[in-house]
């Protein structure tokens, strides 16, 4: 019997998409996940870091359901489900072998970032998903010229432009692709022309947002680019060791075997996959040699070289190219399936502040523990335990500034009060875990950033509740100018009998500006 290897992979993928919709909701938000996540919640027209299609696409779920992390995650898992029926549909297009695009689904599917960012909403998905029928409609105006395939150019490339500004990275690979097929009349054509307002009319929030911010977003992403570090051989290579291990080492290799027997192929669709392949490397490798490239930024290119590596080892007729396939994917599916058992489960106890886990547990239990010491609205009273300006411990009132808070709290009510921490990915997920008590959260970092978007008002004068953890703490009133500073409570974040972090919540009364530099 005929097998129907379009139906085994649409079944293969439902069972995976069954699979993350069932380990969605058992462990805590990430920084990015919670970072996009929160770009619903102050819906805007675009972001500091990012344009606003992450936001858009998380707004409606808010809207309708509210959040937890189920939602937060569900949008992502429908859209890589789509990405892998592309890829089917991608391999096929060249292979012609039903079996090999089967086998090219299960490899992506395999790789340990791409199966991260099949559960967390980043602004990559989009392009995940974007850039296959864009290189169908590149490869349809170089054959036709039609101009409805210049209208969905236009709207592909305004639906990346709206997910991620390295979209841009889209615009070399169509041009060299239509002079390449000396097509050289439809790169200046009226159709063409049509695309390009398109798209910019797409973008146009973005624009308009950038000129309410003073152009923000372009300055902070040129900062990335035009670094004014001097170039890193390092940088480089611990960004491109981080790619071997984050794709998976053997199905990294596979990628790049791609590459190499992709060069000089005369398809039409490889050809073009290449060209999106050597632009998207060169960008990111320049970009490495400045700061560390993050491993998900080139996912293209591995969504892209994974199966057209696996299908030149498919088809070469070597059984040792074949076995290194099989032997590469099963590895890779083996770890990827255990990691999915070992997020709900947390098995394994390591050793102190040394777990994992510790970017996804715990923040619920911290954002809740500052929600009630919050409500009990503490003030300093006569008589209790203080530290002065200086910083030095006290037990009774001595001086004008616990003087100043007790008459501020019996003259002025009670004053407002807020959580703050000092790093922003601590920000992320603080802000998030504290939606539900509707508390203040202020980030206190020499960092411009989107926080700073999000923080309409001033910290000075608030009593500040600061959340120090084992890897983000300061001494608080060495660093603020605060009429007092007192430690409240420490707790420690337990996992397994092992310690993931320790927190420790101090208050900062009336505070005023930090003690190096201007008042925040």
């Amino acid at each position: 019997m005929k097998i129907n290897w379009e139906r085994m992979t649409l079944i293969f993928v439902g069972i995976l998409t069954l699979l993350r919709l069932a380990v969605a909701p058992t462990f805590g938000l990430g920084v990015d996940e919670a970072h996009y996540f929160l770009y619903a919640h102050f819906l805007d027209w675009s972001y500091v870091d990012h344009p606003p299609l992450v936001g858009w696409t998380h707004w409606p779920f808010y809207a309708l359901f509210g959040t937890n992390e189920f939602l937060v995650r569900l949008p992502a898992i429908l859209l890589f489900a789509g990405v892998s029926f592309f890829v089917y549909r991608f391999t096929f297009s060249f292979s012609e072998s039903g079996l090999i695009s089967f086998l090219s689904v299960v490899a992506v599917n395999s790789s340990f970032i791409l199966n991260a960012m099949s559960i967390m909403l980043l602004p990559d998905c989009f392009l995940l998903l974007l850039v296959f029928p864009l290189m169908t409609t590149i490869m349809k105006i170089a054959e036709t010229g039609q101009i409805r395939h210049f209208i969905c150019l236009g709207l592909l490339l305004g639906l990346a432009g709206l997910a991620k500004y390295t979209a841009i990275l889209f615009v070399p690979p169509l041009l060299v692709f239509l002079l390449i097929k000396k097509r050289y009349k439809l790169i200046f054509s009226p159709g063409m022309f049509l695309a390009v307002g398109i798209a910019l009319l797409m973008v146009s929030p973005v624009l308009y947002w950038n000129m309410q911010h003073d152009f923000i977003s372009f300055r902070y992403q040129g900062g990335h680019v035009l670094a004014a570090t001097s170039p890193s051989i390092k940088s480089f290579f611990v960004s491109l060791l981080t790619q071997f291990g984050a794709y998976s080492p053997f199905l990294f290799l596979i990628a790049f075997y791609g590459l190499y027997k992709g060069w000089k192929s005369m398809d039409d669709r490889i050809r073009l996959s290449v060209l999106f392949g050597v632009v998207i490397l060169l960008f990111f490798f320049y970009s490495s040699l400045y700061e560390r490239t993050l491993p998900h930024w080139p996912s293209l290119f591995y969504l892209l070289f994974i199966p057209i590596g696996g299908y030149y080892l498919l088809s070469s007729g070597s059984s040792k190219k074949r076995n290194y396939f099989y032997f590469s994917v099963g590895f890779s599916l083996t770890i990827t399936l255990f990691l999915y058992a070992a997020l709900p489960a947390k098995w394994f106890t390591f050793p102190d502040y040394k777990s994992p886990f510790r970017d996804i547990v715990g923040f619920e239990t911290i954002a809740r523990e500052g929600d009630a010491i919050l409500r009990q609205g503490r003030s300093v009273r006569a008589g209790s335990p203080f530290r002065d300006a200086e910083g030095n411990g006290k037990t009774e009132r001595n001086g004008n500034a616990p003087m100043r808070a007790e008459i501020r709290d019996r003259g002025a009510g009670q004053p407002r009060q807020a959580l703050a921490v000092t790093n922003w990915t601590m920000g992320s997920r603080m802000l998030y875990y504290s939606l539900p008590y509707r508390h203040d959260v202020f980030v206190m970092d020499d960092r411009k950033d989107q926080f700073d978007v999000w923080q309409h008002t001033a910290p000075k004068g608030y009593d500040l509740l600061f959340v120090n953890t084992h890897f983000h703490q300061v001494d608080v009133p060495q660093t603020y100018r605060c009429d007092a500073s007192e430690p409240v409570k420490k707790m420690d974040i337990i996992l397994n009998g092992g310690k993931v972090d320790t927190i420790e919540y101090i208050w900062c009364r009336n505070f005023q500006g930090s003690r190096h530099g201007q008042v925040q």
